[in-house]
């Protein structure tokens, strides 16, 4: 039987819950302990010139836009809160009217990350990063847990949604009298 189409149980539900609280709870415990085992701003190299734990502190959005605003944060959470209420309601949604438990699992780790950094910024005023990776003498933007279920959800969401037929309704093309007429 296709996974898509069974029957949504209460299990699922629940298993659902308990992977954004477990994702979410990873998120926070991976910056508890870079906050307390390494200085603002000290390296810790894991592999020589290419993946390092580095913690600083990020008060904008992705790739620190808004960080020199003094309203940038408040925006920032202001915004969040209410993405995460309408991810939350859509991956519940779309668990309950479509099946689709991959789509719901998508927006089950773009809710936990969207929490994640919630939970920073509302808290320290802030988001801790900490994933440092170079590339040369390139240093790709430091990220954290969060950052990187809110990217896989994205990408994931994006094949889905690009290449379901499920979620993509057909629009003709031309008018149904055309089409009428070339039949």
């Amino acid at each position: 039987m296709n996974d898509e189409k069974r029957k949504v149980s209460w299990i699922t539900y629940s298993l659902w819950i308990e992977l954004f609280v477990v994702l979410t709870g990873i998120d926070q415990f991976t910056k508890s302990l870079i906050t307390k085992s390494l200085a603002y701003a000290q390296v810790k190299p894991v592999i020589k010139g290419f993946f390092s734990l580095m913690y600083v502190r990020n008060t904008g959005s992705a790739f620190s836009m808004l960080s020199n605003k003094s309203w940038g944060i408040t925006f920032l959470s202001v915004i969040s809160a209410i993405a995460l209420v309408v991810i939350l309601f859509l991956a519940f949604f779309v668990l309950a009217k479509y099946k689709s438990r991959r789509l719901s699992l998508c927006l089950i780790f773009l809710a936990a990350g969207t929490l994640g950094n919630l939970i920073d910024r509302v808290r320290l005023k802030y988001v801790v990063d900490f994933l440092r990776f170079d590339f040369g003498s390139y240093t790709f933007p430091i990220f954290n847990v969060a950052d990187i279920c809110v990217t896989l959800s994205c990408i994931a969401l994006a094949i889905l949604l690009f290449f379901n037929e499920k979620f993509i309704p057909e629009v003709p093309l031309g008018d149904k009298k055309e089409e009428e007429d070339e039949q």
